[in-house]
């Protein structure tokens, strides 16, 4: 499936109330811009931003060009890849007086991790990749962090989610933090 085809499907899935279809269809695409992520991270490795930090502004990014896609303004490739890339030059800028340094990831990288049809093979292991994702999903964080993080990804604002779940938007920003913190490390962790 293209990336705008993962995309419907979870929005029609959200529709018709499908949250672990849902889920399943935007971790996917969270799988394939994972790598996209690490290298746009790495390209800003003289700034004073942990590149940790820096991959989990880049998630954020994915996440937040997940919910605000709108496809008649072109691909989601090139949208996600200007999102992810922003969100990374706001942490850089906020944690640095110097000036942003230049990226030496071509842009074009996204189109190969995204626009490619993989095979047999490389589809299992996308599928164990988004299993074991889930699953760590749901090992890690807590309920109210859960809850706050799927109705994140399934495109509701900070505010919505505070009135969906009685709570204050400061409090979905702390869940969301404590959540970004905790599947970072994790991620940390495996890649050693």
């Amino acid at each position: 499936m293209t990336d705008e085809q993962l995309l419907l499907e979870a929005y029609n899935a959200e529709k018709k109330g499908a949250a672990s279809q849902h889920n399943k269809y935007t971790a996917q695409l969270i799988s394939r811009y994972m790598p996209f992520i690490k290298a746009k991270a790495s390209a800003f490795k003289n700034s004073h931003v942990e590149a940790d930090d820096l991959i989990s502004e880049g998630f954020l990014g994915l996440l937040g060009a997940i919910r605000s896609y709108d496809p008649k303004k072109g691909t989601f490739s090139a949208f996600a890849s200007t999102c992810i890339a922003n969100k990374m030059k706001t942490a850089v800028a906020k944690g640095s007086a110097n000036p942003l340094p230049a990226l030496s990831l071509d842009d074009s990288a996204i189109e190969e991790i995204s626009d490619g049809n993989p095979g047999t093979e490389d589809l299992i292991i996308l599928k164990e990749q988004n299993s074991e994702m889930m699953k760590q999903v749901e090992q890690l964080l807590s309920e109210r962090e859960r809850e706050v993080f799927y109705l994140y990804l399934s495109a509701y604002s900070y505010n919505q989610i505070a009135e969906k779940l009685g709570i204050t938007a400061k409090a979905v920003d702390n869940a969301i933090s404590r959540a970004k913190s905790k599947l970072r490390d994790y991620f940390k962790e495996t890649e050693q």
